[in-house]
């Protein structure tokens, strides 16, 4: 992970400046262990005392993507957003019911190929499979998930 000033002067690399907004958004992002989405990260955002919008937010996001800071991540009916890494490989299972997003530990480690199959068939077709994210949407079995906390 990179620090708060590596993160900044890679916004600035992008062309953008450093707003309040920008720089209380930048730390939340950093401080995030899992993906997040944008009303997970303007809801921490005003815990932190910044009155933003989701557009403030989905704005911001935006530069962080194109600096390179994070991923978007494909979702159902929303974004989800993750630390950028240039090796990380991870599977997570999001749960259509109570939006919750879970990694499956052991199926992707990062620098770790996911499986051999699927590796191969990604190298054959010029793709990197040490960067695999793979999101799976099921169902909860039980439909015991609703109490449970959504990614952050």
């Amino acid at each position: 992970m990179i620090s708060f000033e590596e993160a900044a002067q890679q916004v600035h690399q992008a062309g953008m400046r450093m707003t309040r907004p920008r720089e209380i958004l930048l730390r939340l992002v950093i401080d995030s262990s899992r993906p997040f989405s944008v009303e997970s990260l303007r809801d921490r955002a005003q815990q932190q005392g910044l009155e933003c919008s989701l557009s403030t937010v989905y704005r911001n996001l935006a530069v962080f993507v194109q600096a390179q800071l994070i991923d978007e991540l494909p979702g159902e009916d929303t974004r989800l957003y993750a630390w950028h890494e240039e090796q990380d490989a991870s599977a997570h299972v999001f749960c259509l019911d109570c939006r919750r997003l879970t990694a499956l530990d052991g199926v992707a480690q990062n620098g770790t190929e996911t499986n051999d199959a699927l590796s191969q068939a990604l190298n054959q077709r010029g793709f990197d499979a040490t960067t695999v994210r793979m999101m799976l949407a099921v169902h909860c079995k039980t439909q015991s998930c609703a109490g449970q906390d959504e990614a952050s």
